[in-house]
């Protein structure tokens, strides 16, 4: 898999508001940790970062240049690149506008493996729906491990060939080349289950109320 490079900057101000404006300017708040390296504030282009994932995927492993890191407001000066990668391990969004709000990148080493969730993708219409079964996905995601350059986007599964009252279980999912699956193999993943049938709510018919005492009628 291809690195991406980000255009990232220093963090001087941290908290809410100094988040919100760098927001405003487009730019999104990101803490890049690590195994035995020490926590960093920085930013990087919203728009960048939103194309990475898009034409790469969440997988995606991005490239920063620490040592070229610019600090706001101040002269850009000519340092030497200190190139680090890392991958996309949690993101923030806004509850309503869906806007991206903070990321947490964990800094990788490309010669080490890492663990990763991957996304499970199912292809095909199950043999079964003709006969009206419904899809049921229950694991819509495994845990994988492998070198960062390896780690799958997603991993696909065939469910053509259920029938009604069958299932797939994560054993049946092909890890690519160099990629393990964590998951325990006898987690169910998808089952094609019978079409639910509503049952008719019986009508029943009430007789009108019989007035009692009721104004007689003037002879």
């Amino acid at each position: 898999m291809d690195t991406v490079k980000l255009s990232i900057e220093e963090r001087v101000q941290t908290g809410n508001g100094p988040a919100r404006r760098l927001r405003a300017e487009g730019r999104l708040p990101v803490v890049l940790y690590g195994k035995g390296v020490e926590s960093k504030a920085l930013s990087v282009d919203v728009d960048e970062l939103r194309s990475a994932i898009v034409h790469h995927g969440h997988n995606v492993i991005l490239e920063l240049d620490l040592g070229g890191a610019a600090k706001p407001g101040k002269a850009g000066t000519s340092k030497k690149a200190v190139l680090r990668y890392a991958v996309v391990k949690e993101i923030q969004l806004h509850p309503t506008r869906r806007n991206l709000l903070h990321a947490d990148f964990l800094e990788v080493d490309l010669d080490v493996e890492i663990e990763s969730p991957v996304a499970i993708e199912l292809v095909g219409t199950p043999a079964g729906a003709e006969d009206g079964g419904v899809v049921d996905w229950e694991h819509r995601e495994v845990t994988v491990r492998a070198l960062p350059s390896a780690i799958p986007d997603a991993i696909v599964l065939d469910i053509s060939s259920l029938q009604i009252g069958q299932h797939l279980l994560v054993e049946a999912l092909e890890a690519p080349a160099g990629t393990k699956i964590l998951d325990d193999p006898q987690t169910m993943v998808v089952a094609l289950v019978p079409p639910r049938v509503e049952q008719a709510v019986p009508v029943v018919e009430v007789a009108e109320p019989e007035v009692i005492g009721g104004a007689k009628s003037e002879e």
